[in-house]
């Protein structure tokens, strides 16, 4: 646990390396800047499309592997604009940051704040605090967080059922794809009545769009939407997150209406994004399939139990994640001063900076570092590295992470049953290092009927 120390009038900030200025230009400009071009929280197509086209995020790993290995082992600063931010790379500092959040490592870094009061002001992944200790309770008890299956999870696989048919009956692209897990997720959290409200889906995407912007206050639709899902909770429907609310701790600060926006965008759309980006990777994968089939012959997949048994199909979607990570940088604030292992000294105030995208697959320390390895998940030691942080680690690990993954299972379990995938519009070749990049608009998929 990071430790805090006494105030000094004199900055510490000499103790860690620091990027030459050239270098925190380059970081600034192929790193920092595309994530706003891009779109912090509601990525936008067209410059989505172009950067995976000119490999953008290949190139900020390259940059970053340089300076790793100029300024390594340990962090280093590098600028980013006109501030200063400690880059961390090392899986044991990664421990000692996300194992100390949200306390001295806080997860609200002010362009992460900004944004996100745009559309969830009260998320607890900005929260401090009591506040975030009560909202973090309440999450933990509506998602079952460490349980082995949820308490729904049975229904939950008939929804994953029905979506699997919905998108395998016609050529799968990513915004159909999308929609359908939108879908999916309205029902899972606000219940069936809510299957058809693409309204309230309309609603968020402005309101991301609107977080884009980083205002620092709620977005103008905002109202009507935190409005139309306190509507759902109240009906309370069966077999939904909403009816299990009433029977969870909330306390005056906790908001649950203000919780279940995360719920609504992280199910509806980053998990669309890693099981679209996984189906994309077994369809060019032979041996991979053929593991995952063989599995699927020993599991009943419409039981719950069915789908949390297949290890090797969560991989893929693990894999998914770590090869294409949704997050590509995402930070932590020192909340006071804090000595690192090393000795140097975090001011308080200062941030730190997590790419995934160089972390993923650093080929310094990860010998399957741009290949396709369920293998590592199901098997290997890949779940205890800390290097991998699309659902994070510590205190602060994504209490529906369990849920993700399993709702991943049974949409893809459904689909293979369904028939053979087959790609098009992208070569993911696993003979030769796979890309950085895996453009949602640029494939499609198309299941066809198994003789």
């Amino acid at each position: 646990m990071a430790e805090p120390v006494g105030r000094s009038d004199k900055p510490r900030s000499e103790d860690f390396p620091h990027a030459s200025v050239l270098e925190g230009i380059r970081f600034t400009a192929q790193v920092g800047a595309p994530n706003i071009i891009l779109g912090l929280f509601n990525k936008r197509e067209l410059p989505t499309r172009i950067a995976s086209t000119l490999g953008a995020d290949y190139l900020g790993y390259r940059l970053v592997e340089g300076m790793v290995r100029s300024y390594g082992p340990g962090p280093f600063y590098v600028r980013v604009a006109r501030d200063e931010a400690l880059l961390l790379h090392n899986p044991d500092d990664l421990k000692f940051v996300l194992g100390g959040s949200p306390d001295p490592f806080a997860s609200d870094p002010a362009p992460k704040r900004k944004g996100m009061e745009a559309f969830q002001p009260d998320a607890l992944t900005i929260s401090r605090g009591q506040v975030w200790a009560d909202r973090r309770r309440f999450a933990e008890a509506v998602l079952d967080t460490g349980k082995p299956l949820h308490r729904l999870a049975q229904a939950f696989v008939g929804v994953a059922a029905d979506t699997a048919d919905q998108v395998a009956s016609q050529p799968i692209r990513w915004q159909s794809f999308n929609k359908s897990f939108q879908r999916m997720t309205r029902r899972i959290v606000l219940g069936e009545k809510a299957a058809d409200d693409t309204h309230i889906t309309d609603l968020l995407s402005e309101l991301m769009s609107e977080g884009n912007k980083m205002p620092g206050e709620p977005g103008p639709q905002y109202p009507e939407f935190i409005t139309l899902i306190e509507d759902y909770l109240e009906e309370r429907e069966p077999n939904s997150l909403a009816a299990l609310i009433p029977d969870a701790p909330a306390g005056p600060d906790v908001k649950p209406a203000g919780q279940v926006v995360h719920w609504l965008f992280a199910m509806g759309d980053t998990l669309a994004a890693n099981t679209f980006r996984a189906l994309g990777a077994l369809s060019s994968h032979d041996e991979q399939q053929r593991e995952v089939r063989a599995e699927m012959v020993k599991a009943d997949i419409t039981s719950a139990t069915g789908i949390a048994s297949l290890d090797y199909l969560a991989g893929c979607l693990l894999e998914a994640m770590r090869l294409w990570p949704t997050t590509a940088l995402f930070g932590r604030v020192a909340t006071r001063d804090i000595e690192f292992p090393n000795g140097a000294v975090l001011p308080e105030g200062r941030q730190v900076l997590i790419y995934n995208v160089f972390n993923h697959r650093n080929r310094d320390r990860i010998p399957y570092a741009d290949r396709f390895s369920p293998g590592e998940w199901a098997s290997g030691d890949a779940g205890n590295d800390w290097s991998y942080n699309f659902f994070s680690h510590g205190p602060q690990v994504c209490p529906g992470a369990d849920m993700s993954v399993f709702l991943g299972q049974a949409v893809l379990a459904h689909l293979l049953d369904a028939g053979t995938p087959k790609v098009s519009g992208t070569r993911l070749d696993p003979t030769k290092p796979l890309p950085h990049s895996l453009d949602l608009y640029g494939f499609s998929v198309d299941v066809e009927p198994r003789a």
